[in-house]
């Protein structure tokens, strides 16, 4: 298991995807207006009233350090390419961090991670979309992505409006 590039550097290069006018592509969209899909069965609840959208989230009560696994995703065919897994967090009384986790399985080759570290939550935090990438070359096509939720302390936090893009990778 190793990470793909320093998140530094992804941050310049999904920057530089934006400065040149690519518009990301959707791939899924997970409303989170129910619990239909989310593969947790665990310290997650449906919640009606607190939502970025307005429809609902899910709320997580973590008692400490935890992987909420949300969705996975095996039906896309895509390589040479940027996915970015993005979604709307919040906070409240955090004593710790939360950030998005996104797990890509490549045939033949293993399991790669990429995680929001730089744009992680914590204590009381009002609403903020947060992405990570994942940069696949030419000839690494993925068999399944997990996107998840990891929560580094005690404390709620929601998740709301995630979503699976794909940005051509530059000079594409």
């Amino acid at each position: 298991m190793k990470q793909r590039f320093p998140h530094l550097v992804l941050a310049l290069l999904v920057t530089t995807c934006a400065s040149a006018q690519q518009t990301p592509v959707e791939l899924k969209h997970f409303a989170l207006d129910s619990l239909e899909g989310v593969r947790a069965v665990t310290g997650v609840h449906f919640d009606p009233r607190i939502s970025s959208d307005g429809k609902g989230s899910l709320r997580v009560d973590a008692n400490g350090e935890m992987t909420v696994p949300l969705f996975e995703v095996s039906d896309v065919s895509l390589d040479n390419a940027i996915l970015i897994y993005r979604a709307s967090l919040q906070s409240q009384n955090l004593d710790g961090r939360a950030f998005l986790e996104m797990w890509v399985r490549i045939p033949g080759k293993g399991e790669f991670f990429s995680r929001a570290l730089d744009r992680s939550i914590t204590g009381s935090m009002s609403w903020m979309t947060v992405a990570t990438p994942f940069f696949l070359q030419s000839g690494q096509k993925p068999d399944l992505i997990r996107l998840n939720l990891v929560v580094q302390g005690k404390g709620k936090v929601w998740i709301d409006d995630v979503k699976l893009m794909r940005v051509p990778l530059p000079g594409q």
